[in-house]
């Protein structure tokens, strides 16, 4: 680690620092329900438009939850990122090249789901307000989609130039090193299984990507680079 950042942080986070660090375990929740509301909604994806539309206004308030949720987590897991760069930054030392692209990467996941909630927004008004039937369906497929095809491949990027870091230096603990490394490899395999093989593995590649998302905000808020409690 860079001199003086193991120092800092035994000195411990400021409250600011650890909300941060915490984001990751709230944005991932946040996801989590929406996506588990996104999958209790009854409107056929594949069936006639306008029984899509009717359906849709029918249980409206669980699409408009699932807006808000993934616009919330989105945010959240933006925040978390943050604090796991600066601690890859710190363990990687200047000028932190894997660090930035570890960021960037964090950053595109939660783009993910913004547009995510964007195109689930969007299917309401075009069902509810412009009387676009046909419209509402096409955003809505590219609602449910979105974190389904694109979580695999981001997450397996952001995952690898994770793993670089922690597993090379000092500063995260080595069973989330090791367990980030394989994630990463299980992600590839996983992907390419859902986009090329007979399963459809998108909702277990986004369960593994919160739950991943989770304990490393939890490794961040609670566990010093060493091993020990902040």
């Amino acid at each position: 680690m860079r001199p003086g950042a193991e120092a800092a942080l035994r000195r411990g986070l400021s409250a600011w620092e650890r909300a941060e660090a915490g984001a990751g375990m709230a944005g991932a929740l946040s996801l989590g329900i929406g996506y588990v509301i996104r999958r209790t909604t009854t409107a056929a994806l594949g069936g006639a438009d306008a029984d899509f539309a009717r359906t849709l206004l029918a249980e409206r308030m669980k699409w408009e939850w699932v807006t808000f949720t993934w616009l919330l987590g989105g945010v959240l897991v933006v925040w978390f990122t943050s604090s796991l760069a600066e601690r890859l930054r710190a363990v990687e030392g200047e000028p932190g090249r894997i660090a930035e692209a570890a960021f960037g990467l964090g950053v595109l996941w939660a783009g993910v789901w913004l547009f995510a909630a964007f195109f689930n927004s969007a299917s309401i008004f075009l069902a509810a307000d412009y009387g676009d039937p046909a419209g509402a369906r096409i955003a809505g497929v590219l609602a449910r989609e979105t974190p389904n095809v694109l979580t695999g491949s981001v997450l397996f990027a952001w995952l690898l130039a994770t793993s670089f870091i922690t597993l090379r230096r000092a500063g995260f603990p080595k069973a989330h090193a090791y367990a980030t490394a394989a994630l990463a490899l299980a992600m590839l395999l996983l992907a390419l299984v859902d986009w090329y093989g007979a399963g459809t593995l998108g909702s277990v590649i986004v369960a593994l990507a919160l739950a991943w998302t989770a304990a490393t905000s939890a490794v961040l808020t609670f566990v010093a680079p060493s091993g020990g409690a902040l």
